[in-house]
């Protein structure tokens, strides 16, 4: 096998392009409008599809500066007037009521007959929404009854778990679950 020597590699090899603006952006043009694939491209203006990937990325990213901006976003115009009425609305509605921490002070700060929304007076007052709307449901008299008696029988047997508790209930013929927060005093 016989190797071509050095002179001839370099002759063989291509030297490098310079393309104008101009062929740069008709040819990340062609590919945006994607009519042909990179590889068709590559072969019809004779550069490498990975070069023609690079120049539409390249227009996609200045795009915005062709139409005078410098490719960030605007900013929308704060409307000064309506902003103070809403931080004044909220000052209000605080008033400084968040010094008093409990849960249940918190609770009955919201009013819903206020301008503010029930989800925002909620949320400023750092309380979830699901526990403004929750009415506590009536405990039934049954079932006031088995807590009655699982408490008789707990104080009679303190060292009593809460297994040992039910399996004695289930016993005398109640269908009850462990419940009460019930603990072996040792």
């Amino acid at each position: 096998m016989i190797l071509p020597d050095r002179q001839e590699q370099k002759m063989t090899r291509r030297t490098r392009r310079n393309h104008s603006p101009a062929f740069k952006a008709k040819v990340a043009l062609a590919a945006l409008k994607g009519e042909a694939t990179l590889a068709e491209l590559a072969k019809r203006f004779d550069v490498h599809a990975n070069q023609i990937a690079q120049w539409k990325e390249q227009l996609l990213a200045n795009a915005p500066q062709v139409f005078g901006g410098d490719g960030r976003a605007q900013e929308p115009a704060v409307d000064v007037k309506t902003l103070h009425a809403k931080l004044t609305l909220e000052n209000d509605f605080l008033g400084g009521a968040l010094a008093q921490s409990g849960f249940a002070e918190r609770k009955a700060m919201i009013d819903r007959t206020d301008a503010v929304p029930v989800t925002r007076q909620a949320q400023w007052l750092g309380i979830s929404r699901g526990s403004v709307y929750y009415v506590p449901q009536p405990v039934s008299p049954t079932a006031l009854a088995r807590m009655r008696s699982i408490d008789a029988m707990h104080l009679e047997h303190p060292w009593a778990c809460a297994r040992t508790l039910r399996d004695w209930l289930v016993r005398d013929g109640y269908v009850v679950g462990r419940r009460m927060g019930i603990a072996a005093l040792y």
